[in-house]
C-alpha cells in the first residue's frame, strides 16, 4: 500500500522543474477548503492532544485572526470587518469563503480547547489550550514596560565619577571608623613617628 502523504518522484520532478509562482497564494488556495476540513478532522480525532490544540488554533486563526494585543487603538483589521464589508472592498473571494468556512467550526474549536484545558492528559497540551482560550477571550499580553523613573540609565565616565564624588561627599558611603574610636595612621604619619 502506498502512503498518500508521500509525493512520488515523478511528481517531485515535475513540480521542481515547473516555473516557480510569483506568489504562493493561488497554488495554496486550491487546497484551502480541504485544509480547513482536514484541520476539523484532526481537531476531533488526532491521537495527540497537542495536534488537536494546534488544529483548533488554526481554525480560529483562519476565521478570526490571531488574538489581538491591546496597544491602545481600535482601528479595524481584516478580521474585525464584517464579511459583507470585505466583499464590498473587493478582497479575494476564496479567502473570504475559507474564512467563513473556518468560522462555522469556531464554537467546536473553543469546546475542544476547553475540554483539553480542563481534562487533558498532556500537561503541555492543557497549558497550551488554556493559554489559547485566555488569549482568545482577553487578548494576548503585551510586553511589560518599566516606568521611566525605574529605568536604569547608563552613565558615562564623567557622570559616574561625579555621582561617586557626590555620594562620597555626603559621607553615606565613607569608610566607617574602626572599633574603639582610634583611626589607623596614614603612611605619612607612620613615617613621622619613626623619627
Amino acid at each position: 500500500m502506498v502512503d498518500p502523504t508521500v509525493v512520488d518522484q515523478a511528481t517531485v520532478n515535475l513540480l521542481v522543474a515547473d516555473v516557480p509562482p510569483d506568489q504562493v497564494e493561488q497554488p495554496a488556495q486550491r487546497h484551502a477548503r480541504t485544509a480547513v476540513l482536514a484541520s476539523v478532522k484532526k481537531m476531533l480525532n488526532a491521537g495527540s492532544e497537542s495536534a488537536r490544540v494546534t488544529a483548533a488554533n488554526g481554525i480560529l486563526d483562519r476565521g478570526y485572526g490571531k488574538p489581538a494585543v491591546d496597544i491602545g487603538g481600535d482601528a479595524p483589521t481584516l478580521f474585525s470587518l464584517a464579511p459583507a464589508t470585505i466583499a464590498a472592498g473587493g478582497l479575494d473571494a476564496v479567502s473570504l469563503e475559507v474564512r467563513l468556512e473556518a468560522r462555522k467550526y469556531a464554537r467546536l474549536a473553543i469546546e475542544v480547547l476547553a475540554r483539553i484545558a480542563e481534562f487533558g492528559r498532556s500537561e503541555s497540551a492543557s497549558v497550551s489550550a488554556a493559554t489559547s482560550l485566555i488569549n482568545r477571550g482577553c487578548g494576548t499580553v503585551g510586553t511589560a514596560k518599566l516606568p521611566e523613573e525605574l529605568k536604569e540609565t547608563r552613565l558615562g565616565k564623567k557622570e559616574a565619577a561625579m555621582v561617586a564624588a557626590n555620594l562620597a561627599a555626603t559621607g553615606k558611603y565613607a569608610t566607617p571608623p574602626p572599633p574603639g574610636g582610634k583611626r589607623p595612621l596614614d603612611d605619612d604619619e607612620n613615617d613621622e613617628t619613626k623619627h
